[in-house]
């Protein structure tokens, strides 16, 4: 059977990557002892990749992981310092992961939840066009999820509000011209964002998604843009 066959086959049934397909990968890497910050984790098993996109390498979680490999950017990795201009004094800490994305890719839902803000995240530098991004808030089961830098409009693409409930995989918004997505998590009952200044303590309802994402990059489901809810894979680079 054709590889591609197989694909939405698997997709059908909600079965997992084929064996010995290329790219599978259905152990997660592991992250070194969490600290000081707790990993993030889910009990959901229903659980989708929040990116549709056909960039190389859009699986590739930013981190330095348990066996001392660094993969990805590491200005995008959680807790890399910021403004990532080195010679300007760094006086936060970077408290998501910015996973790979084109400008105009979609963005679902990684689980089940209810969207609970959506508000003005971060404005593009001038020479950049100075575009407003915005971030959805999301509260899942074990987790409040913040998707970041998207377009403004990307609730009302959807035809969706505050207040609405999502399904896991459900288009939520559209990636903003920075062409990445930038996660965020938080404990339950977070509706903002919070900072994590350098020289402070870690806030208490702040969560290292690195993991997570991680485990959703090797064991997830994902929808691709030839046939976002038919090809559903659980590959990973």
């Amino acid at each position: 059977m054709r590889l591609g066959a197989v694909l939405a086959t698997a997709a059908l049934l909600g079965a997992p990557w084929p064996a010995g397909a290329d790219d599978a990968r259905l152990i997660a890497a592991s992250l070194p002892a969490p600290a000081p910050v707790p990993m993030a984790g889910s009990t959901t098993p229903i659980r989708y990749w929040p990116v549709v996109t056909a960039r190389p390498n859009a699986l590739v979680v930013p981190a330095v992981l348990a066996d001392g490999h660094a993969q990805g950017d590491p200005m995008r990795t959680f807790d890399s310092r910021r403004p990532s201009d080195p010679s300007k004094p760094q006086t936060r800490r970077h408290v998501g992961v910015d996973l790979t994305a084109a400008e105009g890719d979609a963005v679902v839902a990684m689980e089940d939840g209810k969207i609970v803000a959506f508000y003005k995240f971060l404005v593009r530098a001038p020479e950049d066009g100075g575009e407003e991004t915005w971030a959805i808030l999301i509260a899942h089961k074990d987790m409040v999820a913040l998707y970041g830098e998207v377009r403004a409009n990307s609730l009302a693409a959807h035809h969706l509000k505050v207040g609405d409930t999502v399904s896991a995989g459900q288009p939520i918004g559209v990636v903003s011209g920075t062409a990445q997505l930038h996660t965020e998590v938080y404990a339950p009952g977070v509706t903002q964002n919070i900072k994590w200044p350098v020289g402070s303590p870690p806030p208490p309802q702040m969560r290292n998604p690195t993991q997570l994402l991680l485990d959703l990059a090797a064991n997830g489901r994902r929808l691709t843009p030839d046939a976002p809810r038919l090809t559903v894979a659980t590959a990973a680079p």
